[in-house]
């Protein structure tokens, strides 16, 4: 199921353009939201809203069966992805409302991989 986002916010846009500049890459939330410079409600009910439209899809990272001792305590992690329609739709958006934005001024640092 997609539709298209029903309010479009600075919020929303600033979600996509971080997806956008992770080149096709997962990312979770935490890198979201440092990259996308949101909060941490505004962002996670953005990706509800995302991953309900199909723009994005969600998994859980798979933990290692043995823990990492230096990180006895690290919680699992949740990757967001957009989809191949949600990546084209997210840039005709982002084309329509921030024309001015292009690969070029999105943050080098997201095109290498995971975050």
């Amino acid at each position: 199921m997609t539709e298209q986002p029903g309010r479009i916010t600075a919020p929303l846009l600033d979600v996509l353009a971080t997806f956008i500049a992770a080149g096709g890459n997962e990312l979770h939330g935490w890198a979201i939201i440092k990259e996308s410079k949101r909060g941490g409600p505004t962002v996670y009910k953005i990706l509800e809203r995302l991953t309900g439209m199909g723009w994005i899809t969600a998994r859980w990272e798979d933990l290692p069966t043995e823990p990492d001792p230096s990180e006895p305590n690290k919680p699992r992690r949740r990757y967001y992805k957009l989809t191949g329609e949600g990546a084209t739709r997210a840039k005709a958006l982002l084309a329509e409302r921030r024309p001015a934005t292009t690969r070029a001024t999105l943050r080098p640092a997201l095109e290498g991989g995971h975050l």
